[in-house]
């Protein structure tokens, strides 16, 4: 047997350094959860930032003299961050396209509320009548326990005249600050008339006013006959 031979493979192999993490690599990663996480919010910026770090991450793993690992952490930032890229534009027409509908869901909502809250207010003063030589009350807190509890009161007494994004900041606000909110002016007047309602005038006497900001085109108003309606606002000057 050859001794030269025997002497190189009784020789212990070269020592191989540990690879080292790629941090490139780990900050694409983390850059691009945090944009797709965040895809309605300026997720893309993240996104963009996880797509040239997972890139450049990817080249000095591939070309580093120094051993380094990190590829998968890589390729799921890349991934990460394209989907965001690609699924922005898509959220972003989403939104404009829904955007209107939910503003007009949100009014009409709000419109049907008035005229039922009106409505509501309505049939309580009929009831108050019967009670009182068909008379209607002076204010509403005389409505207030046997004809509506005050928590029902309160509500329909509760004005509805902000935009759908004054309602979203208006419910973040009274998340932050509960005890901020101050009640302001009824939302509904009583308007004084004779009773009982001559025949002819039926159906024509106003007897409960919505009152509204002047930037509100329309109220609600209540007749004798029950009916609700909309009128221009008389407020707006």
């Amino acid at each position: 047997m050859d001794s030269s031979s025997s002497s190189v493979s009784d020789q212990p192999a070269a020592w191989q350094p540990q690879p080292r993490l790629s941090r490139l690599a780990v900050v694409s990663l983390v850059l691009g959860l945090w944009g797709f996480a965040t895809i309605l919010l300026l997720g893309i910026i993240p996104a963009v930032l996880a797509l040239i770090c997972g890139h450049v991450a990817l080249f000095k793993i591939q070309h580093s003299r120094r051993p380094l690992r990190g590829r998968l952490a890589a390729y799921a930032g890349l991934v990460a961050g394209y989907a965001t890229v690609l699924l922005t534009p898509v959220f972003v027409i989403a939104l404009a396209i829904a955007y209107p509908l939910l503003v007009g869901n949100h009014e009409q909502s709000q419109e049907r509320a008035r005229l039922e809250h009106a409505s509501e207010l309505y049939r309580a003063c009929e009831n108050f009548a019967r009670d009182h030589a068909d008379r209607y009350p002076e204010s509403w807190d005389q409505l207030r326990g046997r004809y509506l509890s005050p928590t029902d009161l309160e509500r329909l007494l509760e004005g509805r005249h902000d935009t759908f994004g004054e309602s979203v900041a208006g419910f973040f606000s009274r998340l932050g600050d509960a005890e901020s909110a101050s009640p302001g002016q009824p939302a509904f007047l009583l308007v004084p008339h004779d009773r009982p309602i001559l025949r002819e005038l039926e159906g024509s006497v106003m007897v409960i006013r919505e009152v509204a900001p002047p930037e509100v085109e329309r109220v609600v108003v209540a007749y004798d006959n029950g009916e609700t309606t909309w009128i221009a606002n008389p407020d707006r000057g």
